[in-house]
């Protein structure tokens, strides 16, 4: 495969910044340290090819599967050859010099096909990202802002994503929805939640119980899968006990995202909410009082929100037994939580966060900027982050961590999701190292991404890999539990430590496959390459 130089080590900010003060690309270029990546190609070039037997060979198994009723998962098995018809795992053939001595080696023969060879490598579950928000085509990404996601999702063994609140529309996301899932284009399998209440900056819609109830009709005739209550009229408790309820009548569940509000996780799991996201809500519900604000606190002030959110785990850490019965009653009602860490870590260290080593490459340069300070834009609120804040933040996530081991080692349902959509996959894996961090195993935490998300999207024959799931596959070029790094894409788990020319042939994720259909995951990622470099000379050329 022909290779090509392309930037790594700097920001696309500074990238952008020195050719629009005359510097050419290729002067710009040359100050930094450089990659060598495969060539770009177009985006849309790369297509999902459907076999009538697929066969991949030779495979180490992470099933994803694990005891009931426990957070206990099931450890490696292989090499394995699975068999893949119709879109479903119908043999898993033993191939292991044990079997293969006692019964032979025409007893383990999985017959003709279209082979995968993956020996070396970890076939896992197709990812499921439980928290994402698609951006709309000719807005922050571009003009072909979902393909260019899409692509960065599946090149990452990201199979299914929930959107908890697009920017799309969701008049356009349902065709989306039906498109992937017909395979008429290159997508993850879609699950669509409608966030509420709409229109977002008014708080006379959907602000009684009755029309909370109509509300959420209107989401379900409008082809919502699920609703997602952001801090709004649906966290008056009246409120969410109602829409909750109605949407339990439509078979519609709700995911919470609880901010500072009235509602607490208590509230919502007593209500009946399938999840909740991030963790607002599960250390406020163990306070016998209300935080220690500052006098001049003021929530719509995000750099107060943000900076005394990061004292909050400390304060309830105060009191550990009220923390506890918080996760017995979360445990007790089968409440999901989805604690999406990744998207919280520039608190903790955010030149880290500016300047990691794939945003060149990968990420789209609006995306990049927009992590840059802003007070009139959400989550850009770091406008006077100090030492001291990055301190209370790194305690803050030590203590959070701590109680997510819990709820895990308790038998809490814990999902795996981003809130991070413009890094795709990359921030996926990137929250299931902070779950490592957190001292889970690696192993549960891959049943965490996959079977455990499937479960609270109510996808019961998305059972992992085993005889009679769904073909929804990431055969990975290494062994992840020795190092979940080596799932990011073109090698970047290996930035640094490999020869420049070398590192986008290690790791990653080989292909992907869903519903049986297989990407060629690289590729994909080759087109993502294309059209980050081809937003960027846009940008440029519009100054």
């Amino acid at each position: 495969m022909p290779a090509r130089l392309t930037i790594t080590g700097v920001g696309v900010l500074a990238f952008l910044s020195m050719t629009a003060h005359g510097a050419s690309p290729a002067v710009a270029q040359s100050a930094v340290d450089r990659v060598t990546l495969p060539e770009p190609i177009p985006l849309g070039t790369t297509k999902g090819e459907r076999y009538e037997r697929l066969i991949v060979r030779n495979a180490t198994v992470l099933s994803g599967r694990g005891t009931p009723r426990s957070n206990r998962a099931v450890p490696p098995e292989g090499p394995v050859d699975i068999v893949i018809e119709d879109g479903r795992i119908v043999d898993m053939i033993p191939v292991d010099p044990v079997n293969v001595g006692q019964y032979g080696e025409e007893a383990g023969d999985a017959g003709q096909g279209h082979v995968l060879d993956a020996t070396g490598m970890y076939v896992l579950p197709g990812l499921v990202d439980m928290h994402v928000h698609l951006r709309g085509d000719d807005g922050l990404l571009g003009p072909r802002a979902l393909d260019y996601q899409y692509r960065l999702f599946l090149g990452h063994g990201v199979t299914t994503v929930r959107d908890a609140g697009t920017g799309a529309t969701l008049e356009v996301m349902t065709e989306q929805r039906r498109r992937s899932a017909e395979h008429q284009i290159v997508a993850p399998r879609l699950v669509l939640c409608q966030r509420w209440p709409l229109p977002l900056r008014r708080w006379n819609v959907g602000n009684t119980p009755e029309a909370a109830r109509e509300m959420v009709r209107r989401f379900r005739e409008a082809g919502a899968d699920c609703v997602k209550i952001s801090r709004s009229p649906g966290q008056y408790p009246d409120v969410l006990n109602a829409a909750v309820d109605e949407a339990r009548s439509l078979g519609m569940p709700v995911m919470v995202d609880l901010k500072v509000s009235e509602t607490d996780a208590v509230t919502a799991s007593h209500a009946g909410v399938s999840s909740i996201e991030h963790w607002y809500g599960v250390p406020d519900a163990a306070l016998p009082h209300t935080q220690r604000f500052p006098a001049d606190y003021n929530y719509w002030n995000e750099l107060d929100r943000f900076r005394w959110a990061g004292a909050l785990w400390a304060e309830a850490n105060e009191y550990p037994g009220r923390l506890r019965a918080v996760l017995d009653t979360l445990i007790e009602n089968g409440t999901a939580w989805n604690p999406t860490m990744v998207v919280y870590e520039d608190n903790r260290d955010l030149a880290r966060a500016l300047t990691a080593p794939w945003q060149p490459a990968f990420l789209h340069p609006a995306a990049v900027a927009a992590q840059w300070p802003d007070s009139s834009r959400h989550g850009a609120f770091h406008t006077e982050w100090k030492t001291s804040d990055e301190v209370r933040w790194k305690e803050n996530f030590r203590i959070w961590m701590s109680w997510v081991r819990e709820f895990h080692e308790r038998g809490g349902v814990l999902t795996v999701g981003t809130d991070a959509s413009p890094w795709g996959g990359l921030a996926i894996v990137r929250e299931m190292e902070l779950m490592q961090e957190a001292g889970l195993h690696p192993i549960d935490i891959i049943r965490l991404a996959t079977t455990n998300s499937y479960g609270v999207l109510g996808m019961g024959d998305h059972c992992g890999v085993r005889v009679g799931c769904v073909a929804d596959l990431a055969v990975v070029n290494g062994n992840p539990i020795d190092n979940l790094k080596v799932m990011y894409g073109l090698g970047y788990g290996f930035f640094g430590t490999v020869a420049p020319a070398e590192q986008w042939k290690l790791g990653g994720v080989r292909w992907t496959i869903k519903d049986g259909v297989v990407y060629d995951a690289r590729a994909l990622l080759r087109e993502v390459l294309w059209y980050v470099e081809q937003e960027r000379e846009r940008l440029l050329a519009e100054g």
